[in-house]
């Protein structure tokens, strides 16, 4: 089974194209199912899944309790096709020796 691999927000940007001027909207109006309200999402990590869609694991705003945001990347072909890309480079520069 393949892992998430963790990216960065110029990964996030390169993927997500025109859509990366969202990425604030989207991070604003997470779900926290611990304090059930509409938070931002804040100390984020992100990392790509194995279907190349965008993952977000953080904490709420508001109570401080986890809140994972997706972002489906893998329906549009470009996307995807930068995402796995992107993946496919991190996974050989982790597995070389400097």
């Amino acid at each position: 089974m393949e892992k998430e691999i963790e990216i960065e927000d110029y990964d996030i940007e390169i993927i997500m194209l025109e859509q990366y001027k969202h990425l604030n909207i989207i991070l604003e109006n997470s779900y926290c199912t611990t304090c059930k309200k509409t938070s931002t999402i804040t100390n984020y990590k992100s990392y790509l899944n194995k279907l190349n869609d965008i993952i977000l694991r953080g904490f709420c705003l508001k109570c401080g309790g986890p809140v994972n945001r997706y972002i489906e990347t893998g329906e549009n072909i470009q996307s995807a096709a930068v995402a796995e890309h992107i993946k496919n480079v991190l996974k050989i520069s982790k597995n070389k020796k400097f």
